[in-house]
Order: C-alpha cells, then structure tokens, then sequence
C-alpha cells in the first residue's frame, strides 16, 4: 500500500493548531484543493471537491494531538487520512503531519493528484500560521 506524509512545522503553539485544524468549518481555509465549500445536511457535513460532493467526518483527539479526516461519497464508504499535531521541545514550536494512504478504491491517476495536494494542503497550514 502506498503512503504519503508531509509535514511542517510553524512558531505557534500547539493548543493554537490543534484548535484551529481540529475544526471542521476551517477546513476550507487550509485544504483549499479538495475543499472549495462546506455545507451542513441533516448535521453532518459534505465538502464540494474536484471529484464532487462527499461527505466529510474528524475524529480528534486532543490530548494525544489526533485528528482523523474521513471523507467519501457515502457515509458508510469514507477513507480516512491522518494528522497529528505534536508539540516541539521548546514548546513554542508545532510540527505537523499529514498522512494519505492509497486504498485499493483509489485509481493511480488520482492518488498522483492526492500526492500533489497534500505538499499544497500541508503549505497552506504553514502559511496560515506564518
């Protein structure tokens, strides 16, 4: 199975990432590839991507500094990609990683895309916090 992790790493605390990554309504703010909009039917959120409208799921953990990202067309077939959130040694400093996993679901043409995004994705929250 092929995997992908990119990480960076930005002056803010960890507290202040989490909190901020760790809320679905910002997911638009940092995954601007494969989030254009959210909208929330019947309380659960569905995200509008390039390869249409999925719904869309995080399972966070903030003492261990998890957030699970689940995203499909249905509720009961979504995939999930992984963030953790870890605090550096001096404690003013956040490295965070992002992690996909091509599953058997996902064509090679589309995973190459995926691999793109996550470098995006992953630069866009070092840039917000910049």
């Amino acid at each position: 199975m092929n995997s992908v992790t990119e990480t960076c790493v930005v002056n803010v605390s960890r507290d202040s990432v989490f909190e901020f990554l760790s809320n679905i309504e910002n997911i638009p703010k940092w995954a601007t590839k494969f989030v254009s909009k959210l909208t929330v039917v019947d309380n659960k959120y569905k995200a509008m991507t390039p390869i249409g409208e999925v719904f869309i799921r995080l399972d966070s953990d903030k003492k261990a500094g998890l957030i699970d990202i689940y995203a499909g067309p249905t509720e009961n077939n979504m995939t999930p990609a992984y963030m953790r959130i870890i605090s550096l040694q001096d404690g003013t400093s956040t490295a965070v990683m992002f992690t996909f996993f091509q599953y058997d679901s996902t064509p090679d043409a589309i995973w190459e895309i995926f691999c793109e995004w996550i470098k995006i994705e992953v630069d866009n929250i070092r840039r917000y916090f910049s």
